[in-house]
């Protein structure tokens, strides 16, 4: 692609360039001094696909609303095939000239993407978070069919996203961007790698993303809490402080008073409704497992004559997806919450048939209901929409990716009950996303309070989906899919590991950001792990394509997340000073300032029930150690040191808590072998002691 390269400076500078970086040097002491490089290259608005890891996809050209958080569709906005809308966050405009302003905290990779889909060129531009402990600015400026990306050292954003009053919006706001200071002789970096290369479509340029991403970032967390560890203290906060007694259900926060909100006792799917049920069956105790026979029970009794499952519940009273707009007008459920817990179930019926375990038929009939809706739904519209009337299972809001884990959803049905119908609208369905949100770049609708911003949970929700179908039938179609769904996925995840302000809560902890996943474009920060699952498909990936970068995905998201439990010798605390409960995690990884400069590392509110959820789904799928012995592979996503040596697995345990550690040995006949839903048997499990050293033979 053909691109044009310029430099300037606020302040007079001696300036060395090669293709990596621009070197400033100051000629005079300055107390708002100011760098910048810029590249102008043609992308017209109407051909050209621009990509912002974690900011912007398609440039944000969609359409933007001023409301206020949680933001909800209005009346007029409901249909079939509404505009994908939005709130106000930084993005170029779908027509005419335009500009936005963003910083590298904005960013999960401090990047930019730019396909030319009529030339079929791709543009990829990556820097590194700043110069003299200050973020970079990003600003892209659309004049005409040319696009203008800038770096800038510091960032000068002429529009500042915040919440302000409590609206997502942008306005004038100079003080949040702090002014540099530099004295004569003193040096100033922007890097900046550029990779011009041709490109057939928005798949292969997430693609190159990808392969660069690998290749440019490292990062990871130090070990500090074993996964078993985790468990142990949530399984017990989860039977002390959880269990509704009266309904019998797990809820989804404390029972203990903190949280009187009514979205914190029972949703379905999503945020960890009839989700922790899982690993709790498989690897809880009696006790546990018999009150998550409950629960499932319990979503069962919350299930509409026409199969959907309702979104909320609260002392025993039906509440529904629509933040209090419409109660009792539209019985509004988000799709992916449904299907989200439909996928659950048949997982839990397939693991506790494995088990040898009773199922009780109630919790078959109803996940089979669930089952039905969706294939009801997926047939009388040719899509799945986002919301859902509960009760008439007609489409109030459709045009996303809301239902993204629907196809996981009907093969996990169809594997299950032996029904061919579910498999063929999963493939289906399947087909209809592939062409409307990977293939397009964009995916939403996963979250139920962002209206339809791009989000990274629908695309995590394809990627299973994708996975689950080449599982179930076999054909590489579903495989490359899988592996495009990976690379935008990918995305989402911080690369590297970023710098907080030293003062900050993270600073002061030594948290470590690579792995941490981001939300969407509209909640502005990273968060511990996959809202709501755990990366097991990037292992499957792996297993299928021999691709050692997704099993490094896997292990840079899994190992994350531990960081951001509380747990006796290192609480987490609330901006309150409040202390979390052994196990417990808040969604806030702040990177951005979108929460105001001084929460950037902080802003942790309380405990979040999904984090907790991802993590308990994640040891339990998700291998501490995985070996590959004939390719000389180790991958350590537990919180353990793991190698190699005269035949033997070593694995060293450097924290202060004792370690299980599930080992799953793989050789290359065993990979031709599908994993499928449930394959924690073949997980050894392999005590050491804190500090110790064991070894064994694979």
């Amino acid at each position: 692609m053909f691109f044009e390269f310029s430099f300037g400076s606020a302040h007079p500078a001696r300036v060395d360039h090669n293709e990596e970086e621009t070197r400033f040097t100051a000629l005079a002491d300055s107390d708002d001094a100011g760098y910048w490089v810029s590249y102008e290259l043609n992308a017209p608005i109407g051909d050209s696909y621009v990509m912002i890891p974690a900011c912007a996809y398609d440039g944000n050209r969609f359409e933007a609303v001023r409301r206020k958080y949680p933001p909800m569709f209005l009346e007029s906005e409901m249909g079939l095939n509404p505009p994908t809308r939005m709130t106000e966050v930084p993005r170029l405009s779908p027509q005419g000239d335009s500009r936005m302003d963003v910083t590298t905290g904005d960013m999960a990779a401090p990047c930019v993407c730019v396909l030319n889909k009529a030339g079929q060129e791709a543009f990829l531009l990556f820097t590194g978070q700043g110069a003299h402990g200050l973020n970079f600015g990003v600003t892209l400026e659309q004049i005409g069919d040319r696009l203008r990306v800038t770096l800038r050292a510091p960032a000068r954003r002429m529009l500042v996203y915040r919440w302000y009053e409590g609206y997502p919006s942008l306005r004038e706001n100079p003080e949040a961007d702090a002014l540099m200071t530099i004295r004569e002789g003193e040096e100033t970096v922007i890097p900046h790698r550029v990779y011009a290369a041709p490109c057939e479509d928005i798949p292969a340029l997430y693609r190159l993303f990808f392969e660069k991403r690998s290749d440019l970032f490292t990062g990871g967390a130090e070990a500090c809490l074993p996964f078993s560890a985790f468990w142990e203290m949530t399984e017990a906060e989860m039977n002390r402080n959880h269990f509704e007694e009266k309904e019998g259900f797990y809820a989804l926060n404390a029972l203990d008073g903190r949280d009187t909100s009514k979205f914190g006792q029972w949703q379905c799917g999503w945020v960890g409704g009839g989700m922790t049920t899982f690993p709790l069956i498989v690897e809880g105790s009696d006790l546990s497992r018999e009150r998550s026979i409950k629960t499932l029970l319990f979503a069962g009794r919350y299930q509409s004559k026409a199969g959907w499952f309702y979104g909320i519940v609260f002392g025993g009273k039906v509440y529904h997806d629509c933040f209090g707009y419409y109660e009792e007008k539209y019985y509004l459920i988000l799709v992916r919450k449904h299907a989200d817990l439909v996928y659950l179930m048949f997982k839990q019926i397939e693991a506790l048939r494995r088990m040898k375990l009773d199922v009780p038929r109630e919790i078959e009939r109803s996940a089979i209901a669930g089952a039905d809706a969706l294939v009801s739904l997926w047939k009388r519209y040719g899509q799945l929409g986002q919301f859902i009337n509960a009760e008439t299972g007609e489409i109030v809001v459709g045009n996303s990716t809301s239902g993204a884990i629907a196809p996981a959803a009907l093969c996990a049905a169809a594997l299950v009950t032996g029904d061919a119908v579910y498999m063929e609208a999963a493939k289906e369905i399947g087909e209809f996303y592939d062409r409307t949100a990977t293939r397009a770049g964009v995916t939403t609708g996963g979250p139920g309070e962002i209206l339809q911003a791009p989000d990274s949970e629908s695309a995590a929700a394809l990627l299973e989906s994708y996975v689950a179908l080449y599982e179930a039938c076999g054909e590489d179609k579903w495989l490359r899919r899988a592996c495009d769904a990976a690379h935008q996925m990918a995305s989402w995840v911080v690369a590297y590991d970023y710098e907080f302000p030293k003062d900050s809560r993270f600073g002061r902890m030594g948290i470590r950001t690579a792995g941490s996943v981001w939300a969407n474009v509209q909640n502005k920060h990273s968060a511990p792990g996959m809202c709501t699952a755990s990366p097991a498909p990037f292992l499957k990936l792996f297993r299928y394509t021999g691709d050692e970068r997704y099993l490094r995905l896997m292990r840079e998201i899994a190992h994350y997340m531990p960081q951001s439990a509380s747990y006796p010798a290192r609480p987490m605390r609330t901006v309150r000073g409040d202390e979390l409960m052994p196990g417990e995690m808040c969604e806030r990884v702040n990177l951005s300032d979108w929460e105001g400069n001084h929460n950037v590392g902080d802003s942790i509110f309380g405990s979040s029930s999904w984090p907790q959820t991802s993590l308990m789904l994640t040891c339990l799928e998700v291998p501490g150690v995985y070996v590959l012995k004939e390719r000389g592979i180790v991958s350590v996503s537990d919180h353990v040191n793991a190698w190699l040596e005269d035949g033997q697995l070593c694995i060293q345990n450097p924290t202060a808590m004792s370690a299980t550690v599930k080992v799953m040995v793989d050789t290359e006949e065993s990979l031709a072998e599908k994993l499928g839903l449930f394959y924690q048997e073949r997980f050894r499990k392999v005590s050491v002691a804190p500090g110790a050293l064991v070894k064994l033979r694979v």
